[in-house]
């Protein structure tokens, strides 16, 4: 029998995290200033993230993985495969806001046994080619 998701939402970081030109270890949970948000499910499936930045310019990027663990180190996605870097989207060159798009489509299983992490917790590590703020960062999942 085929299971049908049942449930579906987003898991949020803090608001205005710096990202810099090296690897950020950012914490995804649910955002009590966000009362829609929700905690990372146990079991779900990944389907994206967004990066809402600011000081931004044309032609930043972001490269950025997906981890299970605080310090970075299980990574659930690569860095290295396509689509790990997207240049910034803006609604005109003169703007320093804009944001980002990752597609993840990857389940996701919470392992007791995996080293600093906790349940209903992920963690994005992420860089930028020039400092920025991720004013927002959202994964989106069903469960």
């Amino acid at each position: 029998m085929i299971k049908q998701f049942t449930k579906f939402g987003y898991s949020c970081s803090a608001v205005d995290v710096a990202i810099g030109t090296t690897y950020s270890v950012i914490e995804i949970t649910n955002l009590a200033a966000n009362k829609k948000s929700s905690v990372v499910p146990d079991d779900c499936f990944l389907e994206s993230i967004e990066f809402e930045l600011s000081a931004i310019a044309t032609g930043d990027t972001i490269k950025m993985y997906i981890s299970r663990d605080s310090g970075g180190h299980i990574p659930l996605t690569s860095d290295q495969l396509g689509g790990a870097t997207q240049a910034v989207t803006k609604v005109s060159n003169a703007a320093t806001t804009g944001g980002v798009s990752f597609t993840i489509n990857k389940d996701y299983h919470f392992d007791t046994t995996a080293s600093n992490s906790t349940s209903g917790k992920l963690y994005v590590v992420a860089l930028a080619n020039a400092a920025c703020v991720a004013e927002n960062i959202r994964l989106n999942w069903r469960a």
